[in-house]
């Protein structure tokens, strides 16, 4: 049974009394240092997470283009449980379990355009709110179809950025991410256009965790990127703007232009702002050993027009060569490899145990995320807003 120590640390570093917490019977976790390894094989810590996190939480699924018209259907993953993300004939956003309920086949594989969702095994069909319509070979007192309605989920969605959680009372995403909000709105979020035809997704051997705090933290820069980021975002320059557990963004000079922004949105999602574009990745858990990562982004209206190149470079290396050009004066490399290897190499260090390491100051995004994997594992609030005097 999980318990708390409540042995206190005070961390200098950044500022908070922080408290030492127990999330599984074998594992603590202390937010100023690092994640014991244990966090990242342990089949307990996944099943903790796939309860705490992502069955209950805000989940990224995708961006509002890819289900822009009404009948457009998209099949998602959020945690383990399969759902169908939908715009509605009345255009409404809505998200349904794509499972059938006569005997749970996975009603749509595959992105669709349909009024209507139809079991392909015993052709049992829903409209687009979910409500049983026809249960073919049976007479009126067969099946009691109000009892056998899909059931709906909470979605919403954030400047074009779809979230769907399978908790119905969870917290609005304008409250969730109200840290964050100022600082996305004057980077004219509102004003790109999201493409969700350039969207690519890998799959990573390495937790979960391992590849959303990489992706979260500037501090590796310097020694995984020497040559793709570094030049143009130095480790030196990045700094860190306003958040908390529930959202975070930091920033950097970038060599030539503006400086970039960096927004965090645990569990699932970071986003960065450069260049006039705006690239996010979002991870999604295969087990305890392997996630999907998924990268895209948007573009000014006129960004994302003209004939596409077809060659043998993906699509995620096309999007970013057009990311970085123009404004910045250079073509941004793909740097995505280079993210791929260290994530996978920490999962492979992952298999034996050490003494976690105290984070450093320009980690306390991660020290965030820390306190985000206390609050939703032991249900203990965390800290509030934290905003740098400087910024």
């Amino acid at each position: 049974m999980a318990h708390h120590n409540n042995d206190r640390l005070q961390n200098a570093a950044f500022g908070a009394t922080l408290i030492v917490m127990v999330t599984t019977s074998a594992v603590t976790l202390d937010p100023e240092h690092a994640l014991p390894n244990a966090f990242y094989r342990d089949p307990v810590v996944h099943a903790a997470e796939m309860d705490g996190i992502w069955h209950t939480d805000w989940v990224f699924v995708t961006t509002e283009d890819a289900v822009a018209a009404p009948g457009d259907q998209l099949p998602v993953i959020v945690g383990d449980q399969p759902v169908l993300l939908l715009r509605s004939q009345e255009g409404e956003l809505r998200a349904l379990s794509n499972l059938c309920a006569h005997r749970g086949t996975l009603l749509v594989e595959r992105p669709a355009k349909a009024k209507r969702i139809q079991c392909p095994y015993h052709a049992w069909t829903y409209n687009d709110s979910g409500r049983l319509l026809a249960t073919p070979f049976t007479s009126k007192d067969d099946v009691v179809k109000p009892a056998h309605c899909l059931p709906e989920y909470r979605v919403e969605s954030w400047h074009g950025l779809v979230f769907v959680s399978l908790d119905p009372e969870v917290e609005p995403l304008a409250e969730r991410f109200a840290a964050v909000e100022p600082h996305v709105a004057v980077r004219g979020i509102d004003e790109l256009r999201h493409y969700s035809d350039y969207q690519e997704t890998q799959q990573w051997d390495c937790n979960w965790k391992l590849a959303i705090v990489n992706a979260m933290e500037s501090y590796h820069l310097f020694q995984v990127h020497p040559k793709t980021l570094e030049p143009h975002t130095p480790t030196r320059d990045a700094y860190y703007i306003t958040g908390s557990a529930r959202a975070t963004a930091t920033g950097g000079r970038v060599e030539g232009a503006d400086d970039y922004l960096l927004i965090s949105l645990p569990p699932s999602f970071v986003g960065v702002f450069s260049a006039g574009g705006f690239y996010w990745q979002a991870v999604h858990p295969i087990g305890a050993h392997r996630c999907a990562v998924r990268t895209g982004g948007a573009f000014a209206s006129s960004g994302g027009t003209g004939s596409r190149n077809t060659g043998s470079r993906g699509r995620f290396s096309r999007w970013l060569a057009r990311f970085g050009s123009g404004a910045a004066g250079y073509s941004l490399p793909d740097f995505l490899p280079e993210d791929k290897a260290i994530c996978e190499r920490g999962q492979r260090g992952a298999s034996s145990d050490f003494s976690p390491g105290r984070l450093v100051p320009a980690e306390r995004v991660v020290a965030d995320f820390g306190h985000y994997l206390n609050w939703r594992l032991n249900n203990i609030e965390p800290p509030g807003v934290h905003t740098e005097a400087n910024q």
